[in-house]
């Protein structure tokens, strides 16, 4: 799940690539690409009873993703800044 930078919801798959974080929506048929580059902090807020929720800072906003696997996502994302 996730809230883009302009607060819609929507559910998404994640793929982080070397230069993008790509999310799409099949039911919607949606797609966006997220520079690693305008990811400037990244913050992790740890559930025990639903998903993790990470939010991305960016220059338009705030991405927060709903996500079980958080520290893959966090760890992907931080590998293609450096």
């Amino acid at each position: 799940m996730e809230i883009d930078e302009y607060g819609e919801k929507r559910p998404v798959k994640l793929e982080v690539t070397s230069k993008h974080v790509v999310r799409t929506c099949k039911t919607l048929r949606w797609e966006s690409r997220t520079a690693i580059s305008v990811i400037h902090n990244l913050k992790l807020d740890k559930s025990w009873f639903a998903a993790d929720t990470v939010t991305a800072s960016t220059k338009k906003g705030e991405i927060k993703w709903k996500v079980k696997k958080s520290k893959a996502l966090i760890e992907a994302i931080q590998d293609a800044q450096s």
